[in-house]
């Protein structure tokens, strides 16, 4: 008696799904919006968003295939369109005007999103929305203050020049080599050191474990963006058990590193109280006050009048740590191949880097330097433009909205795509042409308000954005002082996890550069 009430109510459920998103896809379609011309129940149109299965041998070439496939999309039914994405209401929205009053007006991320985001990075502030991001945001503001990113331009460069001192084996003139490993060691490094206080080695085996943990979750989980029936996590479990088993044991691994961290650092900070003494070395003074790092904000913090829990901090940690290093390494890796395949705007990167530091090549970068290169900063924006970083985000908002005179219902997920909106010749002209002189101070302003916003845009627009650029800006400066980038090697695959993924790595060559006596 009990299984038969259980089965209808899942058909009563089933039934009441099927006609709410039916009656749903008819607003759109009355208000000129396309959509698939079919929608299963449950699976919705998500086998839209799956390549044929049977033309790759391994699902790792369906994944490499995704971003195309996904971009054909958009071919097919325009720069907005609604889709079921399975049990969500999807509005695909590649459009300026859509982007206006998304970014700017809503602060709430969808369940899938946090769905999907959760079992990696934990509920930090990339995962929560309404109130509660308000709150973090707020809280963490200071670890991101531009003053502090000023101050780790040495903890930068001192990571350039190891970066460049690791990549001498490899710097022949003759043969290609996956750099994507060396330059992810660097990023990951660098938030350890900045956000935490932790100095990395690279042969540290507990690093080097923590690491390959990462790249193990990355893979194993990827999977599941371009097989939706995998998302639910008991389905991934019956159905794909040992990458689940693979992937809960990376996450277990990386929460236990933090952990150790956050301990050691919460003994050092009562250590410091109970003596009642600071010690407070000179390069730690930002306007006459001491430089907290993120880890020493969020245990001295509260919210509510409450000290913040472990288990907000050990999510907000697993959040910079995962996006801060994995973001920048790919941006980094990107700029360098098409640099590797475009000698004259490297030439020109170059010379504007040699005008600076031609008499003192060693001499440690500052923020100043860094303001000063404009075309290389160009050259970093235009690699975001080309492989958008984060190539598709969600929204969501609890009330009708009109947008171009459009009603959007409450509730739906709407997803913007930076990686179509940055190939749309009506906001960059010759869009598959390499181009850094399109963010010059003369072309900026012809780019219209939203259409490049690598690190999203408005109040919910990326806390480490900031950092990111200095970080990379200070990274291609040792890099290009040193080498020739050289265009050895297969291009890039991308695929589409937390950010836009390297299937494969980067394999390209350097050679020493040669400075006149």
């Amino acid at each position: 008696m009990i299984a038969l009430l259980v089965i209808i109510a899942l058909i009563t459920l089933l039934a009441w799904h099927s006609l709410h998103m039916r009656n749903v896809a008819r607003k759109f379609s009355s208000q000129g919006i396309a959509r698939p011309p079919l929608t299963l129940p449950i699976l919705g149109d998500s086998l839209l968003s799956k390549p044929n299965r049977y033309a790759y041998a391994h699902y790792f070439q369906m994944i490499s295939e995704f971003p195309t496939h996904f971009k054909n999309l958009f071919e097919r039914f325009g720069n907005v369109f609604h889709v079921c994405g399975g049990l969500t209401s999807l509005l695909m929205v590649a459009d300026v005007d859509y982007y206006k009053v998304i970014l700017r007006d809503t602060v709430n991320k969808p369940y899938l999103s946090t769905y999907v985001l959760k079992p990696a990075i934990g509920a930090g502030l990339a995962v929560v929305s309404g109130e509660e991001w308000r709150v973090r945001r707020k809280m963490l503001n200071p670890a991101f203050h531009i003053k502090l990113i000023e101050s780790f331009t040495k903890v930068f460069d001192e990571h350039s020049r190891t970066l460049t001192q690791r990549l001498q084996q490899h710097a022949d003139g003759k043969s290609s080599f996956d750099i994507f490993p060396i330059i992810s060691d660097m990023t990951l490094g660098i938030i350890f050191e900045t956000t935490m206080g932790f100095k990395t080695d690279p042969n540290d085996l507990d690093f080097r474990k923590y690491s390959s943990s990462i790249q193990d979750f990355i893979s194993n989980e990827s999977e599941r963006m371009v097989k939706p029936w995998l998302l639910p996590r008991f389905v991934y479990y019956i159905l794909r058990y040992r990458n689940f088993k693979k992937s809960s044991a990376a996450v277990a691994y990386g929460c236990d590193f933090h952990t150790k961290i956050i301990r050691k650092k919460r003994q050092e900070l009562e250590e410091t109280k109970k003596n009642a003494t600071q010690t407070e070395d000179v390069d730690d003074k930002v306007s006459g006050t001491k430089r907290q790092n993120f880890l020493e904000i969020l245990l001295t913090s509260s919210i509510d009048g409450k000290p913040i829990s472990d288990d907000v901090i050990q999510d907000e940690i697993a959040t910079i740590v995962m996006t801060g290093s994995d973001t920048s390494a790919h941006t980094l890796c990107y700029a360098l191949y098409l640099l590797s395949r475009h000698p004259d705007i490297q030439q020109k990167a170059f010379l504007e880097i040699f005008s600076l530091y031609e008499t003192d090549r060693e001499r440690s970068i500052t923020m100043q330097d860094l303001s000063k290169l404009k075309y290389l900063e160009c050259v970093i924006k235009e690699t975001l433009r080309v492989y958008p970083i984060i190539p598709f985000y969600g929204r969501v908002f609890d009330e009708d909205i009109v947008v171009d005179g459009k009603i959007i219902p409450g509730g739906t997920t709407l997803l913007i795509c930076p990686i179509r909106s940055n190939e749309n010749p009506e906001y960059f002209p010759e869009p598959k042409r390499f181009n850094p002189e399109r963010f010059n101070d003369e072309n900026i302003n012809k780019i219209p308000e939203y259409a490049f916003a690598p690190f999203s845009a408005g109040p919910r627009g990326c806390i480490g954005s900031r950092f990111a650029m200095v970080e990379i800006k200070c990274t291609l400066v040792r890099i290009l002082l040193e080498y020739e980038i050289l265009p050895f090697g297969d291009p890039p695959k991308p695929f589409a996890y937390l950010s836009y993924q390297l299937q494969d790595g980067l394999h390209l060559g350097l050679k020493p550069r040669k400075y006149d006596p």
